[in-house]
């Protein structure tokens, strides 16, 4: 999913303009513009409201905020957390390596969104592609659309864990693809509930299903 991302973003930092920053945060005010993307090493990158940004937005150590109705491209980081407010537009994809995805209200994401350890929620929003993970477990609710699969991708990871994780699709919420798990190590459980569903295969998975519109099945 991510390859050598620290050298990567130095690299950018080298190569970026004024948008950048090695130890410090970089803040974009209320209602502002940026033109070209946003590059920090060591600190957070955090986007008001009603800003737009003309490029990505991303971070090697630090966390990311993007305030409500502010567009940007990509969001990326390897290690912290990426939230959205209300209203907000990724025009491309949301990847984290050690850190949650939490996607507000009316935000939509044209690309993917994809973690390695790290938990995926959405709320009433819209993923355009796939919704991928590995060892995080991922929300689905008040009418959240997935327009591509949901995959829980495993293979070429090494351990074992106790603890199931959890794919759970609720409040009318909707995965217009397949749920897809590559090589789980753990359990991968399916929780369909309030009207969540499904529309394609579900591969891999432990269906529990809670609105009675879905038969249970274990594909395992």
């Amino acid at each position: 999913m991510f390859t050598n991302s620290g050298l990567l973003l130095v690299g950018i930092l080298v190569l970026a303009g004024c948008n950048t920053s090695l130890n410090s945060d970089i803040v974009v005010a209320d209602g502002d513009s940026r033109a070209g993307g946003l590059t920090s090493v060591n600190g957070r990158v955090s986007v008001g409201k009603d800003c737009t940004v003309s490029g990505s937005a991303k971070t090697v150590n630090g966390r990311m905020q993007i305030g409500d109705r502010s567009k940007v491209e990509d969001l990326s980081t390897v290690n912290g957390r990426i939230n959205t407010g209300e209203d907000v537009v990724v025009t491309g994809d949301v990847e984290t390596v050690n850190g949650a995805v939490a996607l507000g209200s009316g935000s939509r994401v044209s690309g993917r969104v994809a973690t390695v350890n790290g938990s995926i929620a959405m709320v009433k929003s819209e993923v355009g592609h796939d919704v991928k993970s590995v060892h995080g477990d991922i929300q689905l609710l008040d009418s959240s659309i997935v327009k591509g699969d949901v995959v829980i991708d495993q293979k070429g990871t090494h351990g074992s864990w106790d603890t199931p994780i959890t794919i759970e699709v609720a409040g009318g919420s909707v995965i217009e693809g397949d749920v897809i798990v590559k090589k789980a190590k753990t359990e991968v459980q399916l929780i369909l509930r309030d009207g969540g569903k499904v529309l394609g295969e579900v591969d891999g998975a432990k269906v529990i299903d809670e609105t009675g519109v879905q038969q249970a099945v274990n594909d395992n």
